[in-house]
């Protein structure tokens, strides 16, 4: 089996870097989203990037970002940006770092058509979408999708799926207890997990420890 990779998503503060920097995990997410629990601000992300391990990449969590946040972004040195909401053409086509485009999937049987959304975009923005996320409906809900309505998608590990050669990231109610389920429905190429190795006051290091053993388990 491949080697999954890990996101731990939602950081806000710089204790948990050295949570993530011990399990190894691959990505950090930060959230730049005014509505959500877990939103901070691009200065304060800066700060706690800092504490990262050189190993981890950082992923700035947007949703439906104007050109002016993408600038802040690419200038606070993210090296990927994940979009939800609306994806404005114009602001994607001036992009310089990889994109992964966030899917909200309400059940399996349409998925296959939303995660196709890219087939009728110019090639110059196709090929900056780097990564395809499919979440549950009501992103940062805690809570997966019906993950077992899977009528027409095939699995990411099938390149004749809609992922192509991108990375394919499962998200949505991920947590120590279904990863390994998910892994086994869908191989993807990351697992995605915020709410599911949260604690009472922020991220848990013995929920991040659980979460990436559970993970990691799967290849063995």
């Amino acid at each position: 089996m491949k080697s999954i990779k890990i996101k731990i998503c939602g950081i806000t503060k710089i204790e948990e870097t050295k949570y993530l920097n011990e399990a190894g995990v691959d990505y950090a997410g930060f959230v730049f989203y005014e509505k959500s629990k877990r939103n901070i601000t691009i200065s304060e992300a800066k700060s706690i990037m800092s504490e990262l391990s050189d190993y981890t990449e950082r992923v700035a969590v947007t949703v439906s970002p104007d050109e002016a946040l993408v600038k802040n972004i690419e200038d606070a040195g993210f090296n990927i940006l994940q979009i939800h909401g609306d994806m404005d053409m114009a602001v994607i086509k001036n992009v310089k770092i990889p994109v992964w485009r966030a899917v909200n999937i309400a059940d399996m049987d349409n998925a296959y058509e939303k995660l196709r959304f890219y087939e009728n975009i110019e090639p110059d923005i196709n090929k900056k979408i780097r990564g395809l996320l499919m979440d549950a409906p009501d992103y940062g809900s805690g809570k997966p999708f019906n993950w077992h309505r899977s009528r027409r998608l095939k699995q990411a590990g099938d390149r004749s799926s809609p992922f192509d050669d991108r990375l394919f990231i499962l998200a949505g109610g991920l947590n120590s207890a279904n990863v390994a389920e998910g892994i086994r429905i869908f191989n993807p190429d990351v697992v995605d997990v915020s709410s599911g190795v949260e604690g009472s006051t922020g991220k848990s290091r013995e929920k991040i420890e659980e979460f990436v053993r559970a993970v990691r388990n799967c290849g063995a």
